[in-house]
């Protein structure tokens, strides 16, 4: 929970803030960057399984679509407003989230993360920052700890 807190506090949030609040406080950041195209694939080998639970507060439906490694669209799921789900996936899986006319929200692929909608826009809560440039690196050698 102190994970949860310090990203909230950095985003001059408390733990009590509305899913509203959040998107309202975030969301310029998330959606105002031009969408990218899918950028993993089944030759990255550093993927783990994850959870993405997605939280729909918009008003209207919206899609939880996954794209294939082909680029191939595939819904999973429609969320009502006020529905919630919990999607098992991988850190390289790419997912979309679009509105009822198809139009993108908010594309993700990364560690498990909540990703609330509000009619405000996405607001993802849960990802790590980045490690720190002397981070050990996956092999376990890195700036720290070398000699």
């Amino acid at each position: 929970m102190t994970f949860l807190n310090n990203i909230l506090s950095g985003l001059g949030l408390s733990s009590g803030a509305s899913p509203d609040d959040m998107a309202a406080t975030t969301t310029e950041a998330v959606i105002s960057a031009p969408p990218a195209p899918p950028t993993c694939s089944w030759t990255d080998h550093s993927t783990g399984p994850c959870k993405l639970v997605v939280i729909n507060h918009r008003g209207s439906p919206v899609q939880l679509v996954w794209l294939s490694y082909d680029g191939a669209e595939q819904v999973y799921n429609v969320l009502e407003s006020g529905a919630e789900t919990h999607q098992d996936t991988y850190s390289t899986h790419v997912w979309e989230l679009k509105d009822e006319d198809g139009k993108r929200l908010v594309q993700y692929a990364g560690p498990s993360a909540k990703l609330y909608v509000t009619s405000a826009g996405v607001t993802i809560v849960g990802t790590p920052p980045p490690p720190p440039a002397d981070a050990p690196g996956p092999s376990g050698s890195g700036a720290a700890g070398s000699s």
